[in-house]
């Protein structure tokens, strides 16, 4: 199995990347690790990686310099889930995890691997083969040989990347007949917001010297992991008279980051002001947000003190994290502390009048002034939309409340959490799919204030395709697939599950619901048309119509065959009654010529090729002629959509005259049945 890969960033500038072929990998300095890394700056037994529940979880072992996942500090022993593209800082050394890219499937990873020709040279790129995060780098292999019987240079380009990303060490080669070169491309985007995620096409364009116009393009793809970045910070520490402050944000990632902003405070004791709680910062984006933070309650005497307040940003995508800033707000006091001494003898008489005319008003009245409405500031949930099992935070900010509850509502039951009215947080998790609604519920007295918030709790999906004979796909040729799928959560019906699977190819592979939770098949598949990719798509349907997708893919490459004998003759059909389409091709004077067969005769002796470029035609050339790498040709398609062989026009004999001297009209004239004749090859000449 293959869970992923780590690049490791010294400080001195070496770069060492790691596959993670266990389900736990632990990395420290001692040798006892998997990944050992020689030096004090990092622990004995420093993090380890664990691969559970289709995810990559990081744990801190109780490090002395601690663990650091994009300049948040981790817990020790407290599991963090990696998306992927993350920053761990360990000690002075910088690690960036990367998971298994999608079409890897959580196996062995596959190579692009694609081989062109010209007549005269031919080149074999190998790679990219990973996702690559912007910081971190992936190489591709270039080989060209010289397939002509004279020295050659060989000019490389990358076409398509940005400017700074790739770097060839061999930008040309000059190579002798026969030989063979070979130049390393390295990719490495920028960690900058503007290398955008997802899918980067380009070209690898190598051109010839002495045969300008025999130009190669490799066309390829350079995949790019979105990485999170975020920087915050506090205009001053301290803020000014009236309690304002400014906020500035900065999204240094290179995908969209929804925040949520809040305030708080120890005691509870001061109210926030700010413009907006919930934003979304773009790749790049800065923002200055203005807001304000007073006591709740006017101190009227006493000394000034200050107040320490932090202002948390959480981010609401896949990697929740949650940072946070200090500062501090004065609470001054209405008069000086030396006003009491003045004011006591007015004050013992204002209490006295006030005392009286409480006692008048209330009466018999036992109830009390009411207690102040508490206030719900913000209410938010680390994910929206969950899998079975998998843990959810849920945050809020709340002032005058004397009691807190969490009510979890599904379909038809309900669950309450009594909280502590100081908590700021709680973690739960559901083991059942659909939408659950959260409701806090804020108490003061008989006040109430609500809030309501939805989950979608989806189900586990897990699928796998392999190709039976190979680990690729090739046009024209039919392979067993055997698709496996693990499914948790979905909803029963018609005696199965709500389950179905869907195909690129919806010839090949359309299963309806119902399905098992848990199956595997094998089915015949035959790529055709121009598709580079098979695709195929796992839906799970849950309680409330939620429903859970995930898409595996595997490549699809063109057969290959290099011709082996001294000589063939490419035809317009398959045989030898057929005529020749173009001059008999020799692999002495054109090297290893290349064809990519797309069908055979019924009899398999015959591959169908197609030749020519400005005007491409149909030809068929001998099986026997040629050795096929990456397919098994008993396997390739069979079409009887060809010609019949030409009709052999045989020579008409005509009687000799009889022996007479009158003179022979054409009407006398008769002529002879045709002589019987076996088929004539081409090149060959009739029998008289």
């Amino acid at each position: 199995m293959f869970y992923g890969r780590v690049d490791v960033y010294w400080p001195d500038g070496p770069i060492e990347s790691y596959r993670l072929n266990k389900p736990t990998i632990a990395i420290g300095r001692s040798t006892g690790n998997d990944i050992v890394l020689d030096t004090t700056a990092i622990s004995r037994y420093h993090i380890a990686l664990t691969f559970t529940n289709q995810q990559m979880v990081l744990e801190d072992l109780d490090s002395v310099n601690g663990t650091y996942v994009d300049s948040v500090r981790l817990a020790p022993r407290e599991p963090h889930v990696l998306r992927g593209g993350e920053e761990i800082q360990i000690g002075d050394i910088r690690v960036i995890f990367h998971p298994p890219s999608e079409a890897l499937s959580l196996s062995e990873d596959t190579t692009q691997r694609m081989v062109l020709s010209q007549p005269t040279y031919r080149l074999e790129l190998e790679g990219p083969d990973m996702d690559v995060a912007p910081g971190a780098y992936v190489q591709a292999a270039l080989k060209i040989e010289n397939l002509s019987d004279k020295t050659d240079r060989y000019f490389v380009e990358i076409d398509g990347l940005p400017k700074g990303w790739v770097r060839v060490d061999r930008v040309e080669m000059e190579l002798e007949p026969g030989e063979q070169g070979q130049a390393m491309i390295s990719f490495k985007p920028l960690r900058r917001s503007e290398s955008q995620p997802g899918e980067h096409p380009f070209v690898v364009r190598v051109r010839s010297k002495s045969q300008p116009s025999q130009t190669i393009d490799a066309p390829t793809m350079l995949r790019v992991l979105p990485f999170s970045g975020f920087g915050m910070a506090l205009g001053a520490s301290q803020t000014d008279q009236n309690g304002t402050f400014q906020l500035y944000l900065h999204n240094q990632g290179n995908a969209p980051l929804p925040l949520t902003i809040q305030g708080t405070d120890r005691d509870q004791r001061l109210r926030f002001d700010l413009p907006q709680t919930r934003l979304v910062l773009g790749p790049g984006e800065r923002q200055t947000l203005t807001g304000s933070v007073r006591p709740r309650r006017r101190t009227w005497l006493g000394q000034d003190r200050e107040i320490e307040f932090a202002i948390l940003a959480r981010s609401n995508d896949q990697a929740g994290f949650l940072a946070a800033v200090p500062g501090t707000v004065m609470d001054r006091g209405a008069l000086p502390p030396w006003a009491p001494v003045l004011a006591i003898p007015l004050l013992a008489l204002v209490v006295l009048l006030v005392v009286g005319t409480a006692l008048l008003l209330l009466g018999d009245d036992d109830d009390g002034q009411p207690a102040l409405p508490p206030v719900i500031g913000t209410f938010a949930v680390s994910s929206p939309a969950v899998v079975v099992g998998e843990p959810v935070d849920v945050t809020w900010q709340v002032s005058e409340a004397d009691a807190l509850d969490l009510v979890v509502q599904r379909r038809e039951s309900q669950q309450r959490v009594s909280l502590e009215p100081d908590a700021m947080a709680y973690s739960l998790s559901f083991e059942e799919t659909g939408v659950v609604a959260l409701v806090l519920e804020a108490h003061n007295g008989d006040a109430v204030a609500t809030s309501t918030l939805q989950v979608e709790v989806r189900p586990v999906v897990s699928l796998t395709l392999e190709v039976v004979d190979g680990t690729e796909l090739v046009h024209f040729v039919q392979h067993d697939v055997q698709i496996s799928w693990d499914v948790l959560g979905a909803r029963e019906f018609d005696g199965q599950y709500s389950v179905w699977l869907e195909s690129s190819d919806a010839a090949a592979l359309n299963l309806a619901a119902p399905q098992p939770l848990t199956n595997a098949i094998t089915l015949p598949v035959v790529p055709a048309g121009e598709q580079v990719e098979w695709l195929v798509t796992l839906y799970a349907e849950g309680q409330d119509n939620v429903t859970a997708t995930v898409t595996q893919k595997l490549p699809i490459v063109y057969p290959s065959c290099e011709l082996s004998a001294a000589r063939t003759v490419v035809r317009s059909g398959p045989g030898e009654a057929y005529p020749a389409l173009v001059p008999p091709l020799e692999s002495s004077s054109e090297g290893n010529l290349s064809f990519s067969p797309t069908a055979q005769d019924p009899s398999g002796e015959w591959f169908q090729v197609t030749i020519g470029v400005d005007n491409p035609r149909q030809g068929w050339v001998r099986r026997d002629d040629f050795t096929c790498a990456n397919f098994d040709p008993d396997r390739l398609i069979a079409t009887n959509d060809f010609p019949p062989p030409p009709e052999i026009v045989t020579p008409t004999a005509t009687a000799s005259p009889p022996p007479t001297s009158t003179p022979v009209t054409p009407a006398s004239v008769t002529a002879s049945p045709a002589p019987t004749s076996a088929p004539v090859t081409a090149g060959s000449t009739p029998a008289p």
